[in-house]
């Protein structure tokens, strides 16, 4: 299966930006970040790093990557919104940027060959920046967490395909499948002696133009199969429990949640879909102060899970 359509991002127009900020609301302007740059045989990115107030040994930390042309990308994204998520559950917030150079519409390179190995291309860059940073700042190496929108939900798809010794859980948002393919099995060949169940964050759009529902459900799927062949019976093939999320403060319009729980107890999926959305729409609900209640649910999904012991569900 082909999902060229990813690669569109930068086509949506500014009448849909103005559109979706009546809706959400303006951006925040309180966030302090730093921006910084990494450095290494596939090239430099640099990106902001916010850390809440106190010591930061134990902390967990959150990856986040932007999808293509994203709003935030300029000289310094103070309406991230999930700085002030950080502050509120203590964990510390690293905001890689795309390089123009490396691609004109910012999108990062997830559809690249080079870009689905461990080791190699923008993969390494962004496991390059997470390791740097639990190294300086002492944070908690079983509580490292990526997740992205778009072509950057697409690329968390790579990473924790290729680095699942590294991200305790992943939330590849609009994004794709690995590879752009169904087989789970590709997600095992990929982890090598790696392999085990990677918890796992999805938010799709219903009426998503540029990543279409159909591909999100794909996504869900290969990561469900994946997990079952890295541990047989570990998540079900149906949702366990399934909510409506009415529209309120923090939630913007109203959204369907569903849960695929282990045996084990613990949530290894949650499949979350804004109602009458679209792409640029669900990039705000994930970024800007108007979706923050839906930015503190994925929080939770993620810091719920820790790195399990090899071939373990949780």
């Amino acid at each position: 299966m082909r999902i060229a359509a990813l690669r569109r991002c930068a086509v949506v127009g500014a009448f849909l930006i103005a559109t979706t900020s009546l809706l959400l609301g303006a951006p925040r302007a309180q966030a302090q970040i730093d921006k910084r740059c990494y450095t290494n045989a596939a090239g430099t990115r640099c990106y902001y790093l916010h850390i809440p107030p106190g010591s930061s040994a134990g902390r967990p930390l959150m990856v986040y990557l932007h999808g293509c042309a994203d709003p935030l990308a300029d000289d310094r994204p103070t309406g991230f919104s999930l700085t002030q998520v950080a502050d509120e559950m203590g964990f510390v917030l690293a905001y890689p940027i795309q390089d123009r150079a490396a691609n004109k519409e910012f999108c990062w390179n997830w559809d690249k060959a080079e870009n689905r190995e461990r080791g190699q291309g923008e993969p390494s860059i962004i496991a390059g920046i997470t390791t740097t940073l639990i190294d300086e700042f002492q944070l908690d190496r079983s509580r490292i967490y990526l997740g992205g929108y778009s072509a950057g939900g697409a690329m968390t798809t790579d990473l924790g395909a290729t680095y699942p010794d590294l991200y305790a859980a992943i939330a590849p948002m609009a994004g794709a499948p690995y590879r752009s393919e169904l087989s789970g099995q590709l997600i095992i060949d990929a982890m090598s002696t790696r392999a085990r169940t990677m918890p796992t964050y999805f938010l799709q759009s219903l009426f998503d133009e540029i990543s279409n529902y159909v591909i999100g459900r794909s996504n869900l799927a290969q990561w469900r199969e994946a997990d079952n062949l890295a541990d047989p019976g570990s998540v079900p093939t149906v949702p366990t429990r399934q909510e409506v999320l009415v529209a309120g403060p923090g939630l913007p319009i109203p959204l369907t949640a569903e849960h695929y729980d282990s045996p084990r107890g613990c949530e290894l999926a949650q499949f979350t879909t804004p109602l009458l959305s679209e792409h640029m729409i669900g990039a705000r609900i994930v970024q800007d102060d108007g979706g923050i209640e839906v930015q503190r649910n994925l929080m939770r999904f993620l810091l719920a899970h820790r790195m399990p012991a090899p071939h373990e569900a949780c």
